[in-house]
């Protein structure tokens, strides 16, 4: 292996990791929508003519503060948040990660390690298992349209995927829910197990996950398969064309024989490379459907994080989403050899 190749490589993606987390400082530094905002709403004040806060009726605060009081409460509110040079920030909140110091979220009132500890496994379930499924039926459709090319199946195949695909996923989503969830009722509407099921490893359990489970995955399987049937139909058809098929037919070798063993082989591997990138780009897509069908996933997470200015949660999730999309890069760049040995790493 080219030690020089993979430091280079390392390199690049912890820069990449630390210039998208200083940029996110910075939007989140100069947003219009602020946590100390969402605090101050959360404990029943409003800002008041002298520069004060008076206590909303309800609140366990039942009387105006003064503007010293006022300044006082800011002043601690300040000290939860990120301010000045983003570059140190941005060290210092790695250095806090890689000593397991996540922040705390000032929505929740939990540690950030605990709120994404809980979400992530759900995302990580909807995520393979549609990865997994898009990929083989994917590959599975574009071998069938480049053997058929031409024909009236590739035709149609083609022009649904391809109006397929200009679709964005949270349209599918929206759909899916209203027909399936609202209209329907064969679907969940939200949750990721039935509140009268206890959890653990029982097959009730297990079942009503599968459930509510099912229609966030087969979105995110609808959404995406399509680039891989056309990809895979495009590097089938390449391959057909090549030399050694020409070779292999010459010796009578079967048709079936050929594709499978040659053509089928040699097209897939330009996709490994796609499919292990493709696994952490799919949590930013999970954002959207998470949060349209209320799965209790990281991207719901992300999303109540933006909505409420929880800079730590927000912040932890995007880290997870760019650490996978980054580690995805460099072990599709380290293994791909390992499959075409024709490719020397580095």
């Amino acid at each position: 292996m080219n030690w020089k190749y993979l430091a280079r490589r390392i390199g690049i993606a912890l820069s990449t990791i630390f210039f998208v987390l200083m940029l996110t400082y910075l939007l989140f530094e100069l947003s219009p929508l602020k946590p100390i905002d969402y605090l101050l709403n959360q404990l029943g004040l409003v800002p008041t003519q002298s520069g004060g806060l008076a206590a909303m009726r309800g609140s366990l605060l039942g009387s105006t503060l003064s503007q010293q009081q006022y300044e006082q409460i800011i002043a601690y509110l300040e000290t939860f948040l990120p301010h000045g040079n983003p570059v140190i920030n941005v060290l210092k909140y790695i250095y806090n990660i890689l000593r397991g110091n996540w922040g705390v979220s000032l929505i929740y009132i939990e540690p950030v390690t605990v709120l994404i500890g809980s979400a992530l496994p759900w995302t990580l379930f909807v995520v393979a298992t549609a990865n997994i499924l898009n990929f083989f039926v994917g590959v599975y459709l574009g071998q069938l349209m480049a053997y058929n090319r031409g024909k009236k199946a590739d035709q149609v195949l083609t022009q649904f995927i391809t109006v397929k695909r200009a679709i964005p996923i949270y349209i599918y989503a929206a759909v899916f829910l209203m027909v399936f969830g609202f209209y329907l009722h064969v679907v969940p509407t939200a949750g990721a197990y039935g509140v009268n099921v206890k959890p653990g490893l029982n097959l009730p359990f297990l079942l009503s996950v599968l459930r509510h489970a099912a229609m966030p995955i087969f979105t995110l399987f609808f959404a995406t398969f399509g680039g891989w049937a056309l990809a895979m139909r495009g590097n089938v058809i390449s391959q057909l064309g090549e030399d050694y098929v020409t070779y292999a037919e010459a010796r009578g070798l079967p048709s079936r024989y050929i594709r499978s063993r040659y053509v089928g082989r040699n097209a897939l591997l330009p996709l490994y490379t796609s499919l292990i990138i493709s696994i952490g780009f799919s949590f930013a897509g999970s954002v959207f459907v998470e949060q349209t069908f209320s799965y209790p996933g990281v991207g719901s997470l992300y999303v109540n994080a933006l909505t409420n200015s929880d800079w730590m949660v927000a912040m932890g999730v995007l880290f997870i989403i760019v650490t996978a999309i980054a580690v995805g890069m460099i072990v599709a760049d380290l293994t791909y050899s390992l499959i075409d040995p024709r490719v020397r790493v580095g």
